[in-house]
């Protein structure tokens, strides 16, 4: 075994091996998870529209796996863990007042938080109030 280590090794590209040291240490974004800065970037005005361009994915309609029902459904939203309803809340949200958006899987969302949604759901965390947003109430 050790007589071949050094084959494999001198049988690797620099670029392969650069290329893999560079991908294990970069902050590749999590595929459930949104935050601030990327909804800044995204240049939309609500949640909803926010999302739709950042990761569509997470309005997809997912079947509910069972034979009888075939039945679609979309994920449930919930604000600040408190549950807010379906997908049309976000579209009161502004963009720029959220910290965190998280897609919770349907098994994911009934063990955290005890809900049967079978679509899943999406959890929004808003931004704390700073005082420049306080002043200018």
């Amino acid at each position: 075994m050790w007589r071949t280590f050094p084959r494999l090794a001198a049988s690797l590209s620099p670029l392969a091996i650069l290329l893999a040291c560079a991908s294990a240490g970069s902050g590749a974004h999590e595929p459930n998870v949104i935050t601030a800065p990327e909804l800044s970037r995204s240049g939309a005005t609500d949640l909803y529209s926010a999302i739709r361009r950042l990761r569509p994915e997470v309005f997809r309609e997912r079947v509910s796996g069972s034979v009888l029902y075939f039945t679609e459904r979309r994920p449930m939203v919930a604000v600040g863990n408190e549950l807010a309803g379906g997908v049309e809340v976000l579209r009161a949200i502004p963009a720029d007042q959220v910290a965190r958006v998280e897609y919770l899987s349907a098994w994911q969302a009934g063990r955290r938080y005890g809900i049967g949604s079978t679509g899943g759901l999406v959890l929004v965390t808003k931004q704390s109030a700073s005082a420049g947003d306080l002043s200018s109430r």
